[in-house]
């Protein structure tokens, strides 16, 4: 089975999907902008903020939303192409100490290890930024279990930002103004998870690049299931 090219087909939908969403937000905005119907008529207010302030909010948040979607089917892509060598490609089995990295670390660090032995490989000469791999599924851990009721915005929790302490997906701006207490990550406020199409499409470019990269050393795997069959 061709693992490569199902999950390029995958990052390739994603990155359809995305560029086929984001547009009617922008859209929005540029409506109200110009006054344009259906925005072109304000209803009496003396309120002192702008007219339709909460629908121009409203397409900032959703661009959010679908950025956090993307990144979610992209965390699942990336498991379902170690689970799909894992069963299908390869075939083999976590050790005890890779089952342990699974449920502390996550299955990127658990993949990481087994794979390593396999493909014969440390990483230092894979191109793809695995820091960013890794912080893909983070995002989306968060994304689905880090939210609050009275908002959308997600933020990285401590642990993220333990080892990654300029994350990946979060405002430049914001991690400058972040008041981080020298040695604690107690700060009030932690930065916002944010996902714009420009991290979007590095992020999906580092996994195919990694795919890529194992798929070169496919031939390691096929010396490695040889080896496997010849011990006793």
């Amino acid at each position: 089975m061709d693992a490569f090219f199902f999950l390029k087909e995958r990052t390739g939908f994603i990155r359809f999907f995305y560029d086929t969403a984001s547009p009617s937000f922008a859209e929005i905005r540029r409506q109200i902008k110009e006054k344009l119907p259906p925005f072109d008529d304000p209803p009496y207010s003396e309120d002192p903020e702008p007219a339709f302030l909460e629908e121009w909010t409203d397409t900032t948040t959703a661009e959010q939303i679908l950025g956090l979607v993307c990144v979610s089917l992209l965390s699942d892509t990336l498991k379902l192409y170690f689970h799909t060598l894992q069963k299908r490609v390869i075939g083999f089995a976590f050790t005890e100490q890779e089952t342990r990295r699974l449920k502390k670390e996550g299955f990127v660090a658990a993949y990481l290890s087994a794979l390593g032995e396999i493909l014969e490989t440390d990483w230092s000469e894979c191109p793809a930024d695995l820091a960013v791999v890794e912080q893909i599924v983070l995002a989306r851990n968060r994304s689905q279990h880090g939210g609050d009721l009275t908002s959308f915005d997600v933020s990285h929790d401590g642990n993220t930002l333990d080892k990654h302490p300029r994350p990946f997906f979060a405002s430049a701006d914001e991690l400058e103004n972040w008041p981080r207490e020298v040695g604690s990550l107690s700060a009030f406020l932690m930065p916002s998870i944010e996902i714009t199409r420009e991290k979007l499409f590095v992020a999906m470019k580092q996994v195919e690049m990694f795919a890529e990269w194992i798929e070169t050393r496919m031939d390691k795997a096929q010396s490695w299931r040889k080896a496997q069959s010849l011990e006793p």
